[in-house]
C-alpha cells in the first residue's frame, strides 16, 4: 500500500487493494521485483533513514506506538510506526542535524511535486523558506513522488538539467504546470 502512493500508476491497484479490505477480501499480491532490486532498495533507503537520526531501541516505544496506530488506521495495521531496522541500526549519527538557514552559497534547486503524499508541498515551502536567497525551488504541477524525469514534464525536467549541466538556476521560484 505504501508503496503505491509514489506513483500515480499503481493507483487503481491500491484503490481495488482498499475496495477490498473495507469488504473484508484480500486481492491476490503483484508480483514482486527481482530481488536485487529489493535488497538495493532496501539497503539504501536503510542506510539513508537509520544514519538521518538517532532512534529509539526499546521495542516498548514501538509496540505502542503501532497498537495506536492500529486503534487509530486500522488499514495500515500498524505499519506506519512499527520497527524498522533502524531499532537495531548499528550506528547513531556521528553530527548533529545540519540546521538549515540562509546563510551559505546561493546555489541551491529545489524541485517539488504539488501533489506528493510522501513529502508534502508544505514541507518543501518551509525547507525553501529556511534557505532563503540561497535557493530557488521549482513547484512541478504534479502528483506522485518523482518530480525529475519521472513525470514527463518538460518544464521540470528542463529546469534541473540545465541547472546539473550548467550550474545555473532559473532567475526566481518556478511554477511548472
Amino acid at each position: 500500500m505504501l508503496d503505491s502512493f509514489y506513483d500515480t500508476d499503481k493507483y487503481p491497484t491500491l484503490a481495488k487493494l482498499i475496495l477490498a479490505g473495507q469488504k473484508g477480501t484480500v486481492p491476490p499480491a503483484p508480483p514482486a521485483p527481482p530481488e536485487a532490486a529489493l535488497q538495493n532498495g532496501a539497503a539504501v533507503g536503510a542506510a539513508t533513514l537509520c544514519n538521518d537520526a538517532a532512534w529509539p531501541r526499546d521495542a516498548a516505544v514501538y509496540r505502542k506506538g503501532v497498537a495506536e496506530s492500529r486503534a487509530k488506521y486500522p488499514l495500515t495495521a500498524g505499519m506506519p510506526r512499527n520497527a524498522m531496522v533502524c531499532a537495531a541500526w548499528p550506528w547513531q549519527p556521528k553530527e548533529p542535524p545540519l540546521r538549515v538557514t540562509g546563510r551559505g552559497p546561493s546555489n541551491l534547486l529545489l524541485i517539488q511535486n504539488e501533489r506528493d503524499v510522501a513529502t508534502p508541498l508544505s514541507g518543501a515551502l518551509k525547507l525553501r523558506e529556511a534557505f532563503g536567497r540561497r535557493a530557488v525551488m521549482v513547484t512541478v504541477s504534479a502528483t506522485g513522488h518523482g518530480a525529475y524525469l519521472a513525470n514527463g514534464n518538460a518544464c521540470g525536467d528542463r529546469a534541473v538539467s540545465g541547472f546539473l549541466a550548467t550550474g545555473e538556476r532559473p532567475r526566481h521560484d518556478t511554477y511548472c504546470d
